[in-house]
Formats: structure tokens, C-alpha cells, sequence
């Protein structure tokens, strides 16, 4: 039985680089408190074939004997530190592929746990708690889809839902500069977007000015989205009888986008670059 175990324990830790305890006891049917479960566990981190991530989390290490394994990406690692979590906000946009800078050093990670950081081998990871209106209604797992980076799956917020979390929360997005370079690359990236999804979050968010900035980026891209005027014409009943402030606009710095009432910095009030595809900005800089 001891053998049969270690085969079965081998067989999946090869299948899933890395993972939970809870679910290597499930594949291993045994109880996740099971003894044998601990034992088989120290017995492969005492053999350097694993390293524990974190508390119940653990991840194959690099094989000498195949040098040609790659290191999995760190939103892969980020994906099992609990149970519950999505990964969002500017993860959501590498997995994407709509990032703007590379080299961002954090991963967010939206869980019902605690919020805040955790250090890990591979930067930081932000924990983030799904917001009041999805926990109240019992739909914190809203708009979250698969994705099956390096073959290992992992669920992210849609990008409906992830656009409206970054134009939300920049800085829960490495900031407002990321955000717009970043979301000005979608339209031109994405193989479908479904603007119905974009009105149904803002409407459960419940959050009226944020319909505001949502309709302000949405209609600027209308026609490359293919965004229809119900839809528009749904996050127009919901803005408020004010002016708001949205990604960082002061006063004597912002311009007011009327009919979505809406205060944003000037030189983000197009976010089309007026119609330039990303790749003739640079061209379109210097004239």
C-alpha cells in the first residue's frame, strides 16, 4: 500500500506542479488531516522534490534531470494560496495579454479571506476582498471564467469584470498610467467582449458614478466593440445627479466629460489616441 501510494503520489505531483493539500489528499483518497498525507508530503520536500509555497501549498521544484521544464509563471503559484481565490485587477489583464508594463512585481489575488500581502518566492501577492455588493449577494464568484495558462487551469475575472475593477481601483491595477495604456490595447486584442456583462456588474456593484468612467471608456470605443445603445443607455440611468472624480482627475488638472458626468485627467479624456491603433503612437507622439 505504501508503494502504491508514493506511485500515485508521484503521478500526480507530475500532472500538477503545484497545489493544495487539500486536493493531493483528495487524489490521494485520504482525509486532507490524514497522517499519511503529511508523512508523503515531508517525504518529498525532504527530497527536494517539492518546496512548500506557504501553509498547504506546494510546488514542484525544477527537475535537474529535464532542464528544459520552465518555470511556471508566478499568478500560476498566487492562483492556489486559497481556496476561493480569482485572480484579478492587473493579473486579470496579463492573463489577458493586455498589460502594458512587463515587469510588475505583484500579483492580486481576490479572496473572502483576509485582505493584504504576502511575500513569496516570486514578489508580492495582494489579497483583495471581492467587494460588499458581491459578498451581499452572494456572487463573489460574478463574471469569472478559466483560463489554462501552461496547461494548468486557473480562474480570473472576466475581462468585463476586470475592466470595470481597474477603472474602479487603479490602484489596485499598478496605477492609472497602467490602466489606460493597458486598456487602450483591448480592442484590438479581444476575440469576444459582451458589453451586456459590463452593464450587469455595474449595476450589481451599485456604485452610480462608476457608471460614469464605465460609459466614458465603453462609448469612446463603441464601434470597435460593437457596443449597442441599450447598453449605453443602461449605465446612463444610473449615473448620479453629480460630477464625479475618477483615475486620479484633480482640479485644474481634469477635463468634464458631460454627458457621462464624470471629472477625468485631460490628457486621458480620449482614451482612442483619436482613433491610432497602438502600434503608430509613437509616430503620432512626435508630429
Amino acid at each position: 500500500m505504501a508503494t502504491e501510494l508514493q506511485e500515485r503520489a508521484t503521478a500526480f505531483m507530475d500532472a500538477n506542479p503545484v497545489f493544495r493539500r487539500d486536493e493531493f489528499a483528495a487524489a490521494m483518497d485520504l482525509p486532507k488531516s490524514s497522517s499519511a498525507v503529511g508523512r508523503l508530503l515531508g517525504q518529498q520536500v525532504a527530497a527536494e522534490r517539492l518546496t512548500r509555497l506557504r501553509r498547504e501549498v506546494y510546488a514542484s521544484l525544477p527537475n535537474r534531470n529535464a532542464p528544459g521544464r520552465l518555470m511556471l509563471p508566478d499568478y500560476i503559484h498566487a492562483s492556489k494560496y486559497r481556496p476561493d481565490g480569482v485572480l484579478g485587477y492587473h493579473t486579470g489583464l496579463r492573463l489577458f495579454g493586455i498589460q502594458y508594463s512587463v515587469f510588475i512585481s505583484e500579483v492580486q489575488v481576490i479572496s473572502s479571506g483576509p485582505a493584504g500581502f504576502a511575500k513569496t518566492p516570486f514578489g508580492r501577492c495582494r489579497f483583495v476582498r471581492p467587494h460588499r455588493a458581491l459578498v451581499d449577494a452572494g456572487k463573489t464568484d460574478f463574471l469569472t471564467v478559466w483560463k489554462e495558462p501552461a496547461g494548468i487551469p486557473v480562474r480570473v475575472t472576466a475581462f468585463e469584470r476586470t475592466l470595470v475593477d481597474v477603472l474602479h481601483r487603479p490602484d489596485r491595477s499598478c496605477g492609472r498610467d497602467e490602466v489606460i495604456d493597458a486598456l487602450a490595447t483591448a480592442p484590438f486584442i479581444l476575440k469576444s467582449f459582451d458589453p451586456g456583462k459590463v452593464a450587469d456588474y455595474v449595476e450589481l456593484l451599485g456604485i452610480r458614478s462608476l457608471a460614469g468612467v464605465v460609459g466614458w471608456w465603453i462609448e469612446s470605443w463603441r464601434s470597435e466593440l460593437d457596443v449597442p445603445e441599450r447598453v449605453l443607455d443602461r449605465l446612463r440611468a444610473m449615473l448620479p445627479d453629480w460630477n464625479s472624480w475618477w483615475l486620479g482627475a484633480r482640479p485644474g488638472r481634469a477635463t468634464l466629460v458631460r454627458p457621462w458626468r464624470v471629472h477625468l485627467p485631460t490628457d486621458d479624456v480620449d482614451p482612442t489616441c483619436q482613433g491610432f491603433p497602438p502600434h503608430e503612437w509613437p509616430r503620432r507622439l512626435w508630429q
